[in-house]
């Protein structure tokens, strides 16, 4: 390792004299000054926020031209926090009336065959849509507090489905009747 310059042990003792130390006493922080998050460039992502607050961190560095890091300081710096919107469904005029007709009709026929709860398939499904529907994760809403936003989830969309079903039958049981 080579050792230090004249001018650096010079520029070293000169700061220590004048300070006492050797810690940077510059108010703020040293190196360079950041550019990208001053007031006005502040400003701008903060109102380009507000009045689209569904906008990613990327679009609002493409339109404002400031780095993606200086947007989301800016942004946490402003308290504002990214809130991913609830998936609902979207509910038809029919709906309750399906679901308590559903429930009388299981009713029935557990109460006129103790083993009917057996003899279902219970299952659990990944969709992937079709239409390019953007999963909910990939949608962010900025704001300082939380404002409980849903997203109407579609049904009866075009979609590939990934399923998954578990029986109280023996595997080798094939008696009961298989949809296509």
């Amino acid at each position: 390792m080579d050792a230090p310059s004249r001018p650096s042990i010079s520029h070293i003792i000169a700061k220590f004299d004048e300070h006492g130390t050797l810690h940077n006493m510059r108010k703020g922080r040293s190196g360079r000054k950041r550019s990208s998050t001053s007031p006005t460039r502040e400003q701008e992502v903060i109102d380009n926020v507000l009045n689209s607050p569904r906008k990613s961190v990327r679009q609002l560095s493409r339109e404002t031209g400031i780095p993606k890091s200086s947007v989301h300081r800016i942004l946490k710096r402003s308290q504002f926090k990214s809130f991913i919107p609830s998936l609902v469904h979207a509910l038809n005029e029919d709906d309750p009336d399906r679901r308590v007709e559903f429930c009388e009709w299981y009713h029935a026929r557990c109460a006129g065959d103790d083993e009917f709860p057996l003899k279902i398939v219970w299952s659990d499904e990944a969709t992937f849509k079709l239409n390019g529907s953007i999963n909910r994760h990939n949608c962010t809403y900025w704001a300082t507090e939380n404002p409980h936003v849903t997203e109407e989830h579609h049904l009866n969309l075009p979609v590939v489905t990934v399923w998954c079903g578990l029986s109280a039958r023996d595997s080798s049981d094939h008696s009961f009747s298989k949809t296509p």
